[in-house]
């Protein structure tokens, strides 16, 4: 075989981007197909008028030395930054501690920036939701949307999506849906709420105990109206699990009420409200391997929920199966 293969990525989250921009100049024909409108899965930015919210990751921490050199070079690029934010763990109001000692990042001036960065190497297919795969008798691999419209061929496709997504593309591959299918994902409800005037919180973000939230974080973005006082709220997952098939109006109003409570002060009206419902969160139960691959099939799967529910592990699961992807193509592929 004298050819490289096509490559066919489905998911333009951070597993995805990682994994084709690890691969992209040792195989030339890579196509990443993403269902939403722009990349960055829980990454990206919400928008409200004159307002912008990180309504899903807040920041990322660093463990792996892999991971590290590639925050570094992050920061030289001046994407991502330290956040030096006060972070308190907040009960009915009074602050019992005072978390300083982790080193936590952010993306520079949003988190959706890093993954915009990677999608600039990628040759990205946007607002195409891959539904169906359809293996071809001479080898490779046949995508359809979720309209049946054919989305081409490929040799090789890499399922980077959430794990229940995995399952049903991958519903034929056992090897691939069967670790897949027994992950279980957190539902998250997400709050994004300006105020006219600055509330009277001294903390920059808390992790909230005794309450429906888990988090709360003041959001600072220059394109934010300066008067603002911009706020991120995320319900703990078993409220958001309760709360999964609320009408948005009855959420918003609630976590509106749990804020109040959770920061001991008056309520106030804000001037943008809005909610987010992230109904496959994060993964309770990751399989502990980095990324799946099934040869035969020339198929595989990445995502945090193969290795730990964080950034990190996304990136890790991208760079582990653009590993896998390349020892395959240099054993079939001479």
């Amino acid at each position: 075989m004298g050819k490289k293969p096509s490559v066919a990525i489905v998911g333009a989250g951070l597993a995805g981007l990682t994994c084709g921009t690890a691969l992209k100049g040792l195989i030339e024909d890579i196509k990443i197909f993403e269902k939403n409108v722009i990349p960055g899965g829980r990454v990206g930015t919400f928008r409200a008028g004159d307002y912008e919210f990180n309504n899903g990751a807040q920041f990322f921490t660093v463990n792996n030395p892999l991971f590290w050199n590639i925050v570094s070079a992050w920061q030289t690029e001046g994407i991502v930054r330290p956040w030096d934010g006060w972070i308190v763990e907040l009960q009915k109001g009074q602050v019992i501690n005072s978390d300083m000692s982790t080193q936590r990042f952010v993306g520079v001036p949003r988190m959706q920036v890093i993954a915009e960065k990677l999608a600039l190497n990628c040759d990205l297919v946007t607002s195409s939701n891959i539904s169906e795969l359809e293996r071809q008798a001479g080898g490779g691999w046949r995508l359809f949307n979720e309209r049946g419209d054919y989305q081409g061929a490929h040799d090789i496709v890499i399922i980077a999506t959430a794990a229940h997504q995995v399952a049903d593309l991958c519903r034929a591959i056992s090897t691939i849906s069967k670790p897949a299918e027994n992950v279980d994902m957190t539902v998250c409800w997400t709050g994004m709420f300006a105020f006219e005037k600055t509330l009277n919180i001294p903390f920059d973000a808390a992790f909230v105990l005794d309450s429906p939230l888990s988090w709360i974080s003041r959001y600072r973005f220059n394109g934010n109206d300066n008067e603002a006082d911009c706020w991120v709220i995320q319900a703990s997952p078993e409220w958001s699990q309760q709360y999964a098939a609320s009408f948005r109006g009855r959420v918003m109003h609630a976590l509106l009420d749990a804020f109040w409570e959770a920061t001991d002060l008056g309520a106030s009206q804000p001037v943008s409200a809005s909610v987010h419902c992230w109904k496959h969160a994060l993964p309770i139960n990751p399989i502990s391997e980095d990324s799946l691959f099934d040869e035969p099939e020339a198929i595989g799967a990445c995502g945090d929920w193969c290795t730990a529910p964080r950034i990190e592990g996304a990136v890790l699961s991208g760079f582990s199966m653009a590993d896998r992807v390349m020892k395959y193509v240099n054993k079939n592929y001479d």
